[in-house]
């Protein structure tokens, strides 16, 4: 069978490499944090590489390996990521394979304001009163010190990592308005945190129904909470799946070919 080269950095990655392996798929890893490597504790003898993943690293991996094809399964808003490896995947003629969980559409939503950027979001809460929680992760959190009063007013919801904690930290954000915490969350824990942070407004991210979206919306819909939704901004590519068998259909399709 085929060797796959798999981007994890989501839930979802898991549900991809544990078909693989049962589909006797050579699988392979790489992550981009020790957190990440964690998550795949229980595939027992599953080599993972942890590290930086940009072109240089990428294309060691590849040229190293030499898988059959790239399967990209990073987070929907690791757009730079996504953007590497398809570019190195076209220089080095291997393909590329995206599997990236369903867009929910918000659109006409009246409760939720839909924005293109982490930066059309500060621009909205400029103008928003009270205290705003962001749920956006620890990348590029420094557009929200724009906002007044940030380090009294924004709560940011991360991961428990020392780095991203001591990013916090340097940027000003206070340590007490800082929520380390590692997902999932449902509706009710969502709840509790809002009404601890007395948020009233949240920022969010589309990342989908596997991304805990949904529950995050929910919950703040029933406290009357403003919603600031940052839409994804999706790559262009010819294989691109929302379901894990067809994504395993053009795996073996490939490994047909070659």
């Amino acid at each position: 069978m085929s060797k796959v080269l798999v981007i994890a950095g989501t839930t979802d990655a898991k549900t991809v490499i544990a078909r693989l392996l049962e589909n006797n798929h050579d699988t392979v890893v790489t992550v981009t944090t020790r957190l990440g490597a964690g998550m795949l504790e229980e595939f027992k003898n599953l080599d993972i590489y942890q590290g930086k993943l940009n072109k240089d690293h990428i294309t060691h991996l590849i040229r190293t390996l030499k898988p059959t094809c790239l399967v990209d399964a990073a987070n929907p808003f690791s757009s730079e990521i996504t953007r590497n490896a398809i570019n190195v995947c076209k220089f080095e003629n291997l393909p590329y394979i995206r599997y990236e969980r369903e867009r929910l559409k918000y659109e006409d939503d009246p409760d939720i304001t839909v924005v293109k950027s982490y930066g059309e979001a500060c621009d909205v809460l400029m103008n928003c009163q009270g205290n705003i929680l962001l749920t956006l992760g620890s990348n590029r959190i420094d557009i929200f010190k724009r906002i007044p009063d940030y380090s009294k007013r924004v709560y940011l919801r991360v991961l428990p990592d020392w780095k991203v904690l001591s990013k916090c930290e340097s940027l000003g954000f206070s340590p007490k308005n800082i929520i380390a915490i590692k997902g999932p969350y449902n509706e009710a824990l969502n709840m509790e945190l809002f009404k601890y942070c007395q948020a009233e407004v949240l920022v969010t991210k589309e990342s989908g129904n596997m991304g805990g979206v949904v529950d995050k919306i929910n919950a703040a819909k029933k406290l009357g909470m403003r919603i600031i939704l940052v839409d994804r901004i999706e790559e262009q590519c010819s294989n691109k799946f929302s379901s894990v068998d067809a994504l395993i259909e053009c795996i073996d399709r490939i490994d047909t070919v070659k």
